[in-house]
């Protein structure tokens, strides 16, 4: 589907002759897209990858610590979301009063100061509130960087632009599982927490002198009127497929992010492997939704319809999600199903994002339309690794709980009949 085809609204804001053609949209005949700050802001992205990614390989250490039990140590890895859980589309919201450059700038500080006093926490409950301090950090740079990532592109390359966005998750968990892997034995955990407080901070240094070297695009922003614009907001949270989207999202992260959080334990309870080599497999299945990521974006590209790419995501999520936990199928066969399940999963954030940027009310309305799958983003990634931790606690062992991997992907298809519905009739866009 072409931008044009699937987004009347958007079409409204080319064909108008006024200052918004020109301050928003320019010809695209005369902008090409600026790949260096494209790049500025995945790597962005990457950093919170990062600090998502740390906290599996460490869970045991941090758990034995702490004395954390298995609840508790979920709570540690998806607690960063609940910010971004409650407040996504605040932040949006607040990007479009501010601008989103400093929004993304803000948020990386954020992230990399709460890591750095996280580092010393003296005991669990402040590990928990720092992790909650840098997920405003997270709400912060992904309501953020689509937007900025919009202005940057030229109209032919927004949504391999934004496909190429949505790797930031994966590339930076696989870089934090792998770095946490081979580093935690020698520097321990606060070691790799202080790693990651660099990262955040480097790459914000790194925006800062990119901001001042060059005029980022699209950078204008209300300096007087309400703090914050209630109007865009209506007119966002009006948008049936923004919702539809969001929810695909929260269903795909839930059941993404419970496997990647509790794959190294389940590998080490279930098969006996070390907690090294279970965190370097896990490593292996995250990255491999980076290149699903890139697929999807290639795909895109091509104009393939956002949802058959979040319809194969689902099939392919509810059944190689249900053989991961199955009793009968051997262990030699779950980490090919894993890396299945994760690299096949992988088209469906490219196609969310590229979703919410085309159905935002207007270009302006941007990070407000990405705050909300950002919401759900958070909410999916808050909720599935407790509620993984008490299926399987309540159930007795993983191999029962394989029916409820069926669960969220079955909801993903009712979504995507709703979002293919909207999409083959650009008429009801705004429905």
């Amino acid at each position: 589907m072409r931008w044009s085809e699937t987004k009347p609204m958007l079409s409204q804001h080319h064909s108008r002759p006024s200052h918004t053609r020109h301050s928003v949209e320019p010809d695209p005949i005369e902008v090409r897209t600026r790949w260096s700050i494209v790049a500025l802001a995945v790597v962005a992205g990457i950093a919170v990858g990062f600090a998502v990614g740390k906290v599996p390989p460490a869970i045991v250490v941090i758990s034995a610590d702490f004395g954390l039990g298995k609840v508790a140590s979920g709570w540690l890895a998806s607690i960063f979301f609940a910010f971004g859980a409650g407040f996504g589309v605040m932040t949006g919201m607040a990007g479009g009063r501010i601008g989103a450059r400093n929004l993304l700038l803000t948020g990386l500080i954020i992230l990399g100061l709460a890591s750095l006093v996280g580092a010393w926490a003296v005991d669990g409950a402040m590990l928990l509130a720092m992790r909650v301090i840098e997920g405003v950090g997270f709400a912060a740079i992904v309501s953020a960087a689509p937007k900025i990532i919009f202005d940057a592109a030229a109209p032919k390359d927004r949504d391999l632009a934004l496909g190429i966005w949505s790797t930031y998750m994966p590339a930076g968990m696989t870089i934090a599982m792998v770095v946490t892997s081979f580093l935690i034995e020698p520097l321990g955990w606060r070691g790799i927490w202080l790693i990651s407080a660099g990262s955040g901070l480097i790459v914000a240094i790194l925006a800062f002198i990119q901001a001042r070297q060059a005029r980022w695009p699209g950078q204008s922003r209300a300096d007087t009127g309400p703090v914050f614009d209630w109007d865009g907001a209506l007119a966002t949270l009006s948008r049936g497929a923004l919702w539809l989207y969001s929810g695909a999202f929260i269903l795909f992260t839930v059941q993404w992010f419970a496997i990647a959080a509790w794959l190294p334990t389940f590998l080490t309870e279930t098969q006996g492997r070390m907690a090294m080599i279970a965190a370097l497999f896990s490593a292996l299945v995250v990255a491999t939704n980076v290149g699903g990521n890139l697929i999807g974006a290639w795909l895109l590209y091509r104009k393939v319809p956002r949802w058959l790419l979040l319809a194969v995501a689902n099939l392919i999520m509810g059944v190689t999600g249900a053989l991961i936990l199955a009793g009968f199928i051997t262990d030699a066969a779950k980490i090919p199903l894993a890396i299945i399940f994760s690299a096949g999963s992988g088209v469906l954030p490219a196609a969310a994002f590229s979703g919410s940027a085309v159905h935002a009310p207007k270009p302006e309305l941007i990070s407000m339309a990405s705050g909300l799958l950002a919401q759900g983003a958070a909410i999916g990634m808050l909720l599935g690794p407790p509620l993984m931790a008490i299926v399987v606690g309540g159930l007795g062992s993983w191999e029962k709980a394989w029916w409820c991997m069926l669960v969220c992907p079955i909801g993903g298809l009712a979504l995507t009949f709703g979002i293919f519905l909207i999409e083959r009739n650009p008429n009801t866009g705004a429905a």
